[in-house]
């Protein structure tokens, strides 16, 4: 009997201390389990996403910033031990190391040749007891690149795994001492409890059901155990369905981001980067085949007035109609996107011919065009388009969008509302556009401007005034004209700076004039729209009048009716400012691109100017004759100065005098010259004698 209690206490001894042993086994196991698939996961799914962030700057230089910057997200993961980016040909461009602190894990990682794992399939590995995750960048079937991340398990683990048996160690001691005291009053009885508890352990191991349960009742240690037991598979299984929907919530999360990625909010439409992926993907299924694909490039024109007069509202209602009117006249198959803006973009593939691209760009313009309502508002849309062919551009989708913009723009600068093809003979205007922009810079920065002069005289042939006109020569492209520059200017927001340095140099310059043409003289300096809607500039102006560095006597601002009626309410309140002041405003090519007679009332001026296109037709053209004596009778009725320019025959002097026009600027008179000339005798004599 004795015995048999000692066989009883050592057995149940043992058994108690085999299942606590297996117990915190099974569950150290299933834990770093689960925590490694999760962590594997995690880490491939945060791969993915890098991979799709790198892909726009996987062909920058190497080590580039933008590389960089998406690499130190890693910053945040203890554990990550590298990441590397490959390109397309496997050469490291970039790299990244992790915690520099980590003790485990990085000697066997630096021990791994790239060998053992470039040639791996996309997802994650196992190497030397550390995950690895191997990313495509692009398109399987068209890889940019290859991203490799490098993670410790072992270290975490190891942390993990000391810190749960520091956890679990109690409940087993306490059960342990339980059993030693208890043991001699167990019982046959007592043992059912705990062989079905190693049978449901072993189930669990074996199925991974952590839905098993023990009985909780019998005795103290017995129950105990249960509960304990119990207790673990419901953390277990609760800890599983956290993952679950963690990572459920990653999916939702990752189809949401792939789709505000690749699709525009607005319309629906796919946006840029989906087009430039799809774009590239066509072009090298073609460059394989050796066929055709074309590229139009949509830019609606007009847009900015729409929301101007009517509203943003009615604007994106606009870009919705226009959207759904080019989705519905393209082919099956034909890729339809917004570049952003009003611009669009379409891919067509399949070998279009020449006559089948003309037939769709005119069908476009035509339903465009036939959109006149939005709202009960009346607008009257139109577009530019530009098409260009895959083969010239040698298949490179960068040139081939270049070079579709290249010829929308040529189509906008010929009248908008139609369709033009790109040529060769773009790449040069391109070319030097891209030039003179790229000189800009450094033109403002080294003071390579100078201002020229152009006289203006009365009927009388006095000279009253001077216009300040903006010269640019540069060492390596030669005189720039203003013509080619100013737009140029305007599109990359430098037009304000330049602004600024003319005012600031014919305020240096105008007291030399002053001297020698009389303290009356009055130089003309040009604004711009631009200019108009910069609160830099028209505080600059503004305060150089009130403090006196700007002569108001002696200056004269040049505004355009075009820039003037595109910021009506802007430039009325501004140049009303600038009359308080003392200053004297002239509007700039009046009559041509708007029927401003309902406006001129209103208009804050003191000169009109009449367009050259006018003055060069006079003794040719009756029609222009009789606009010109119109514009100067309204004037005249209005109490305001008539000035003509491009005046270069003594016939439309005459002509002008007559009619009561009062200020005459032209190549008759002068041509614009540099401030020294106009101190000169010679220059005198010239202006003397034009009279």
């Amino acid at each position: 009997m004795k015995s048999l209690r000692s066989d009883i206490a050592l057995t149940s001894i043992a058994s108690v201390a085999i299942i606590s042993v297996l117990i915190m086994a099974l569950s150290i196991r299933v834990y770093e389990t689960l925590y490694q698939d999760f962590v594997a996961y995690q880490f491939d799914a945060l791969a993915e996403n890098m991979a799709v962030d790198l892909l726009p700057v996987i062909n920058y230089s190497a080590g580039s910033f933008d590389q960089t910057q998406v690499l130190l997200r890693l910053d945040k993961y203890e554990y990550v031990e590298f990441a590397r980016i490959y390109n397309e040909y496997d050469e490291l461009v970039n790299h990244y190391v992790g915690n520099p602190n980590i003790e485990n894990g990085s000697s066997s990682t630096r021990a791994i040749d790239e060998a053992n794992y470039l040639h791996l399939d996309n997802g994650f590995h196992t190497i030397n007891n550390n995950i690895f995750v191997i990313k495509t960048i692009g398109e399987v079937d068209l890889p940019m690149g290859k991203l490799v991340l490098s993670y410790d398990i072992q270290h975490p683990l190891a942390e993990n795994r000391w810190k749960f048996i520091g956890l679990v160690s109690p409940v087993v001691l306490i059960l342990l001492l339980i059993t030693v005291i208890t043991t001699v009053r167990l019982q046959r009885r007592l043992l059912t409890p705990l062989t079905s508890l190693i049978a449901k352990m072993k189930k669990v191991e074996k199925e991974a059901n952590y839905d098993v349960k023990v009985s909780e009742e019998g005795k103290f240690e017995i129950a105990s155990l249960g509960r304990g037991f119990n207790s673990m598979m419901l953390h277990i299984k609760n800890q599983i369905d956290i993952n679950k929907r963690k990572t459920l919530l990653l999916e939702r999360q990752q189809s949401q981001m792939e789709k505000l990625a690749n699709f525009d909010t607005l319309t629906g439409l796919p946006n840029r980067q989906y087009l430039m992926k799809s774009l590239s993907i066509e072009l090298a299924r073609a460059k394989r085949e050796k066929s055709q694909v074309a590229l139009m490039f949509l830019d609606l024109d007009g847009f900015k007035q729409v929301n101007d007069s009517y509203g943003h509202d009615a604007g994106d209602k606009l870009l919705c109609g226009i959207s759904s009117e080019i989705s519905d006249a393209m082919r099956d198959g034909d890729v339809v996107g917004r570049l952003g803006g009003d611009e669009f973009l379409i891919i067509l593939v399949g070998n279009p011919t020449n006559s089948q691209l003309e037939a769709i760009a005119k069908r476009l313009i035509s339903k465009i065009t036939k959109l006149d309502h939005i709202d009960g508002w009346r607008v009257d849309p139109s577009v530019s388009i530009g098409i260009a062919l895959a083969t010239d551009s040698d298949y490179a989708a960068s040139t081939l969008v270049t070079n579709a913009d290249v010829a929308m723009y040529k189509a906008k600068n010929e009248g908008k509302g139609r369709y033009v093809w790109f040529t060769a003979s773009m790449q040069e205007e391109t070319r030097r556009k891209i030039q003179v922009a790229t000189h800009l810079p450094q033109a403002i920065e080294n003071d390579e401007f100078h201002l020229v002069y152009q006289a203006k005289v009365n009927s009388k042939g006095k000279v009253v005034g001077f216009e300040a006109l903006l010269r640019w020569f540069d060492n390596e492209l030669g005189n720039i004209s203003p013509a080619e520059f100013i737009p140029i200017a305007e599109q990359s927001d430098r037009i304000s700076e330049i602004t600024l340095w003319v005012i600031v140099q014919a305020c240096l310059e105008i007291p030399h004039i002053s001297e020698h043409y009389g303290e009356d003289i009055r130089v003309s300096i040009n604004l711009s729209a631009y200019d108009l809607k910069n609160v830099h500039v028209t505080e600059f102006i503004l305060e150089g009048l009130r403090s006196g560095g700007i002569p108001r006597n002696n200056v004269e601002f040049e505004i355009t009716e075009s820039a003037y009626m595109n910021n009506f309410s802007i430039a009325n309140a501004f140049l009303a400012e600038l009359k308080k002041e003392g200053c004297k405003i002239s509007l700039d090519d009046f009559g041509t691109g708007y029927s401003s007679l309902s406006y001129i009332t209103e208009f804050n001026i003191d000169t009109l100017k009449i367009d050259r296109q006018f003055v060069s037709q006079i003794g040719t053209s009756k029609r222009s004759e009789l606009i010109t004596i119109t514009i100067i009778e309204m004037a005249k009725n209005l109490n305001l100065n008539v000035c003509a320019e491009g005046i270069e025959t003594h016939e439309q002097s005459a002509f002008l005098t007559e009619n009561g026009c009062n200020i005459l600027q032209g190549f008759l008179y002068s041509k614009p010259i540099p401030l020294d000339a106009l101190f000169s005798q010679e220059e005198q004599a010239l202006l003397n004698l034009a009279n």
